[in-house]
């Protein structure tokens, strides 16, 4: 009987779009910006296979007026996109903010915390999400790093340090390793 219950709610999740939706767009998304978010995405959840479990629920939308570039909402799983941007700069701002959902939602990445700090060269006491400036923040930098990692690029406009240790660890980390 279970397995039959497990089938059928199987089957009304496909019906219903539920099932396997790992990422949601904004009702009002833009076509150009929906088709690059979803692209990139795909690109995000190869690179992360080893954690693309932790990619479920993520929403993204997007603001014509934000101060900073992308944001994240743990309350509500949701990324925002501020447009007009360059793809490039898009492409990386949404896998900057996908770094900051796994650090709400994946346990693998809060267990990654300790060997960041060490290859960042930051005591072992050093507060995850807090920092002298934003650029001295360890999540501002594993986000940088994840970013770095599945774009090639950098944030051009934020001079964020990071060691090649810190750097390699985090690409190992992405697939499992």
């Amino acid at each position: 009987m279970r397995g039959r219950l497990f089938i059928i709610l199987g089957a009304f999740m496909l019906v219903t779009g539920c099932a396997g939706e790992d990422l949601r767009l904004g009702d009002d998304i833009p076509a150009d910006l929906g088709a690059l978010v979803e692209e990139s995405f795909e690109s995000i959840r190869d690179d992360l296979a080893a954690h693309s479990g932790c990619l479920a629920g993520l929403t993204v939308t997007h603001s014509w007026e934000m101060e900073d570039r992308a944001s994240y909402d743990p309350a509500v799983a949701a990324i925002v996109l501020r447009v007009p941007a360059t793809a490039s700069e898009l492409e990386f701002s949404l896998a900057h903010e996908v770094a900051h959902h796994l650090e709400e939602v994946c346990p693998a990445q809060v267990e990654l915390r300790p060997a960041f700090l060490r290859a960042q060269g930051l005591p072992a006491t050093t507060t995850w999400f807090e920092g002298e400036t934003w650029e001295a923040t360890p999540s501002e930098q594993f986000a940088t790093a994840l970013g770095l990692a599945i774009t090639g690029d950098t944030d051009p406009s934020r001079r964020v340090p990071l060691t090649e240790e810190a750097a390699t660890l985090v690409r190992e980390w992405m697939s499992g390793g």
